[in-house]
């Protein structure tokens, strides 16, 4: 797993710049955290089993705190050395809770298949739970939004950071290396966006 300093490590290979100069890794840093938060509109989560038991004549369960989507809820009809998980049909999520069905009229376990959040940490300490093989994608949504902040300074027609504008740059130039990025970028997320679980559809009920 990899740390926030590791991601913008990336970003400035991607963008040829080793040491910060033309973009801060305070914009580095924005341009991650709203990378990371954008993951979920895109199909991309992190997944997650979440086991509980459940409560007589109860139907809402708390959910972990970031939940995005609950994909499959299933109970324990068996044993805890020999479970037999049977998927619950109709269940629904609603202010941060699994409502089932019905009303429980025992104490049963019950395996919620989530989708969630990743974790967005403000400091270089903390370890990201992306996985290894999604940083990638980051790093390269990270480097299209670097390339859309040279851009608007063309728009303003500003220097970078008290810089003058680097020789042979124009904007035109600036505009084909967003292209190109954003094309990568486009191929890392059909490469990455999750497939739903499949469910079990009553027709009869």
């Amino acid at each position: 797993m990899a740390l926030r300093s590791d991601l913008r490590t990336g970003i400035r290979d991607g963008i040829y710049e080793a040491a910060a100069d033309l973009i801060t890794d305070a914009q580095i840093n924005r341009a991650i955290k709203r990378e990371i938060d954008s993951l979920p509109s895109k199909q991309i989560f992190l997944k997650k089993l979440y086991t509980t038991t459940t409560v007589v004549n109860q139907q809402d369960y708390a959910l972990p705190t970031g939940t995005v989507e609950v994909e499959r809820v299933e109970r324990n009809d068996g044993t805890s050395d020999s479970p037999i998980w049977t998927q619950i049909n109709g269940c629904e999520m609603y202010d941060d809770a699994l409502w089932l069905p019905y009303r429980p009229g025992n104490i049963d376990t019950i395996r919620i298949h989530i989708q969630k959040k990743f974790a967005n940490p403000d400091d270089d300490s903390t370890t990201l739970d992306l996985p290894d093989e999604k940083l990638e994608l980051v790093e390269q949504g990270g480097i299209v939004r670097c390339y859309k902040m040279l851009m608007g300074y063309f728009r303003q027609s500003k220097s970078w950071d008290s810089v003058t504008t680097p020789k042979g740059v124009s904007m035109g130039s600036v505009q084909q290396w967003y292209r190109e990025s954003k094309e990568d970028y486009k191929e890392l997320l059909h490469q990455y966006q999750d497939t739903p679980l499949s469910r079990e559809i009553d027709l009869v009920s």
